[in-house]
C-alpha cells in the first residue's frame, strides 16, 4: 500500500492591520467554514498513521470528513487506514468516494490493492491499468499487474509488465526477482538466473532471491552451485526453513543423503508441520535403507496433509521393502486416486 504522505498546513489565518495613528494592532475577523478544524484532524490522523496507531488515525480522519465532506485526501487516507486494519470493503468504499472527488492515480492503485486482497483479481487488474492510464510511469502498478498475470499463468505478459516496471524504476529488486521467476516458468533458466542476480545486486539481503537462483541452478543440474546459493539464503535469513528443505533436496540430488537428512531435520525444527520436509526426509532415509524410518516420516507427512499423493507413493515403496505388500498396494492405489501418475507403474501386480 502506498504510504500516506505527511503534509502540514499553515495555521496562520489571522490577518493584521496596523493603525498608523495609534500604532495599535487590529485583528481581522476569521470566518471558519470548518476547513481549519478539518485540517487539524487530518494532520493528527497522518501522525497517528505514521505511528501505526490505526484506530486513532481512523477516528481523526472520520472527524476531518465530518467537518469537510469533500476532503479528498481524508477519504483516501481513511481508506489506507482501513486497508491496514484489513477492512478491505471499507477501504474500497473510501477509495470510491475519493475518486469521485479527484481522479488520483494513487486512489486507483490503492483500490486495486484492496480488491486483490478480497480475491477480486479482475477488478484489481482493471484498477492497475487505470492507474497506468493516468500516470504512465507508475512502476508499482505495472509490477502488481504483472504479478496477477504470473499467478494466472500468463508468464509472457507478466514479463512485459515487470520489464516496464524496471524501466521506470531501475532499482526495483522485486521486479527483477519476479521477472526471473516468470522466465524460469518458461524454462529460460539462464535468463532467470540473470534476473535473480540483478535483484541481489540491488538488494544483497534478499534471501528469497538467493533461494530462487539456487532452484534455477538445481533445475540445470548444477547441484554444487545450488547448494552454495541455498546456503547464502540461509546466511541472510537464519530461520528460512524453505531454503533448508531445498538445500536438502539439492544434496539428495547430489547423492549426499546424510547431508540431506541434516537439512530436512533443520527445516522441521523450524516448522514442525512442514509436510514436504517429512516426505523428503523419508526419501533420503529410504536411500540409506532405513525403510522403517521412511514409513514413519511418510506417516507424519500424511497426517499433516491427507491429500499428499507423493507421500502415499513413497510410503508404499518403503512398505514393499518391509514386505508389507498389501499396505504398499493400498498406498499406491491412494496415490493414483490423488493424481500421481507415476503411482500407476507400481499397481500392476496389486490385486
Amino acid at each position: 500500500m502506498k504510504k500516506i504522505v505527511l503534509t502540514l498546513f499553515a495555521a496562520a489565518l489571522l490577518a493584521a492591520t496596523v493603525n498608523a495613528q495609534t500604532d495599535s494592532i487590529v485583528k481581522a475577523k476569521v470566518l471558519d467554514d470548518g476547513s481549519q478544524d478539518a485540517e487539524k484532524f487530518y494532520n493528527s490522523g497522518i501522525q497517528d498513521f505514521a505511528a501505526k496507531n490505526f484506530p486513532s488515525a481512523l477516528n481523526n480522519f472520520d472527524q476531518a470528513i465530518a467537518k469537510k465532506p469533500d476532503f479528498e485526501r481524508a477519504w483516501y487516507n481513511r481508506g489506507t487506514t482501513k486497508f491496514e486494519m484489513k477492512n478491505y470493503s471499507g477501504a474500497i468504499s473510501d477509495f470510491d468516494k475519493a475518486l469521485t472527488l479527484a481522479q488520483n492515480p494513487d486512489s486507483y492503485f490503492s483500490r486495486a490493492q484492496a480488491k486483490y486482497a478480497t480475491g477480486d483479481k479482475p477488478g484489481a487488474t482493471a484498477d492497475y491499468s487505470k492507474t497506468i492510464e493516468i500516470k504512465s510511469d507508475y512502476a508499482q502498478a505495472y509490477y502488481y499487474r504483472g504479478g496477477i498475470k504470473f499467478e494466472n499463468g500468463d508468464y509472457k505478459n507478466a514479463i512485459d509488465d515487470f520489464t516496464i516496471a524496471i524501466t521506470y524504476k531501475p532499482d526495483y529488486a522485486y521486479a527483477y526477482n519476479d521477472r526471473g521467476s516468470a522466465k524460469r516458468q518458461m524454462d529460460d533458466l539462464d535468463g532467470a538466473i540473470g534476473d535473480y542476480n540483478k535483484a541481489i545486486v540491488v538488494n544483497s539481503e534478499m534471501a528469497f532471491a538467493y533461494n530462487n537462483i539456487a532452484s534455477a541452478k538445481r533445475k540445470k543440474g548444477d547441484f554444487k552451485g545450488a547448494i552454495s546459493d541455498y546456503s547464502e539464503a540461509i546466511r541472510v535469513q537464519k530461520d528460512y526453513y524453505v531454503a533448508y528443505n531445498n538445500r536438502g533436496s539439492a544434496k539428495y540430488d547430489a547423492g549426499d543423503y546424510a547431508g540431506a537428512i541434516e537439512d530436512f531435520n533443520k527445516a522441521i525444527a523450524l516448522k514442525a508441520d512442514y509436510a514436504f520436509a517429512y516426505n523428503n526426509r523419508a526419501s533420503a532415509k529410504f536411500k540409506l535403507k532405513d525403510y522403517k524410518g521412511s514409513v514413519e516420516d511418510c506417516n507424519k507427512a500424511i497426517s499433516l496433509n491427507a491429500g499428499y499423493g507423493y507421500a502415499y507413493l513413497n510410503r508404499g515403496i518403503a512398505k514393499e521393502m518391509l514386505r508389507d505388500d498389501a499396505g504398499a498396494c493400498s498406498d499406491w492405489k491412494k496415490a493414483t486416486e490423488l493424481g500421481v501418475e507415476s503411482a500407476k507403474n507400481y499397481t500392476g501386480d496389486c490385486k
